[in-house]
């Protein structure tokens, strides 16, 4: 399992790439988790998401690959059939929430959170998602509000097709 600390140093290590060194971890990316990178960019172009959001969702995404890099195991490629098994078990999941309560919804996130294999790294997912900086104007946050479920939807996806390849 990987640490909240892990968790913490990677994203801030991230946080302080310039230009050119981030440009080399999307070469990186295409060599080591092209699938992936690809499903990214896919998922941040969808029509819900304005630029920005899209620019962060893929953000986050770059993150949760390298804190599973971080991991004792070994980070085998992620093929497209697990990133599939990955999306059907996500999207049986949502559906079964989508007919409960928001209490029931919040229930569940907690639940999941207790019981999902790399906790910190799924609290990171819902925390970047959910984050609303006070740089930002409180009409216009990161994520809106009614886009953070399918984010949090799609990056649980990565998340869960990473773990599926760890070794």
């Amino acid at each position: 399992m990987i640490s909240a600390e892990t968790v913490t140093q990677t994203w801030q290590r991230l946080g302080d790439l310039d230009e050119i060194q981030a440009q080399q971890m999307g070469g990186q990316m295409t060599l080591e988790q092209p699938y992936v990178q690809v499903y990214l960019l896919a998922m941040s172009e969808q029509p819900e998401f304005d630029e920005n959001e899209g620019q962060i969702f893929f953000y986050v995404g770059t993150v949760v690959w390298q804190i599973m890099k971080q991991s004792p195991k070994q980070l085998r490629e992620v093929t497209p059939a697990e990133l599939e098994r990955a999306e059907k078990a996500n999207e049986r999941f949502f559906e079964t929430l989508s007919s409960d309560t928001e209490a029931d919804f919040l229930s569940a996130t907690k639940t999941m959170l207790e019981a999902h294999p790399e906790p910190e790294v799924l609290r990171y997912v819902v925390e970047a998602i959910m984050e609303e900086d006070e740089e930002y104007d409180p009409d216009d946050p990161p994520i809106r509000d009614e886009n953070r479920g399918l984010a949090f939807l799609y990056l649980k996806v990565v998340l869960d097709a990473f773990i599926s390849c760890m070794e």
